[in-house]
């Protein structure tokens, strides 16, 4: 498995792209168009199935448009508690990140537990609500994507429509606290961490 990290949309999204030893590939949270993934995708000849959104906030899903164009058989998938984030453009913030009102429908829609296989990659989802209803983290084998779920050395904002404080340190706790320390936690904003350093010195996680 392989992994690849982008800046990419109006706020510098982190976007994921990961394949196997055979190419077959997904991508987390294309936040915008950028040359450098499409040109890796080319180079590698990668054949890009999914698209895996962690949630529905547009500095996420900026891309999403372009990708399809590019591969009309890709596949969307999200977690079944953020349809209402993903299809309204008030709550995912659209018109004010990407100038238009965008709404989105997953192709596979995914609840806490839920494990699927792309290529020889196994994906297991981890609700985790509060930055928004339906937020997931997805576990791979050694790491985490979390979103804007959990942070080095923060959390996400809890001040969007669906947002609850409460429910996000109870989510890190519960879900992504117990996987071991070594997990590499890759976020949808700023630098890689790990789930120990977290544990040991998130302030917004004691």
């Amino acid at each position: 498995m392989k992994i690849f990290r982008y800046s990419t949309g109006p706020i510098m999204v982190n976007t994921y792209l990961v394949y196997d030893e055979n190419k077959i590939g997904f991508v987390v949270d294309p936040g915008g168009v950028s040359r450098q993934l499409n040109e890796k995708l080319a180079a590698e000849n990668v054949d890009l199935q999914y698209i895996v959104l962690t949630h529905g906030h547009a500095d996420h899903t900026g891309g999403i448009a372009e990708l399809k164009d590019r591969y009309p058989g890709i596949r969307i998938v999200a977690c079944d508690r953020e349809r209402q984030i993903l299809e309204t453009p008030e709550y995912n913030s659209s018109p004010e990140l990407l100038g238009r009102p965008v709404s989105i429908r997953a192709d596979i829609y995914v609840k806490d537990g839920d494990s699927m296989k792309i290529g020889d990659t196994e994906l297991k989802f981890l609700e985790t609500p509060g930055h928004t209803p339906g937020g997931m983290c997805i576990l791979v084998p050694g790491h985490v994507f979390s979103g804007d779920t959990l942070f080095q050395a923060s959390i996400g904002r809890t001040d969007f429509y669906g947002g609850d404080y409460g429910e996000i340190v109870r989510s890190i706790r519960e879900k992504l606290f117990p996987l071991p320390e070594d997990t590499i936690v890759l976020p949808g904003h700023m630098s890689q961490t790990t789930i120990g350093f977290e544990k040991e010195n998130n302030p917004f996680v004691r």
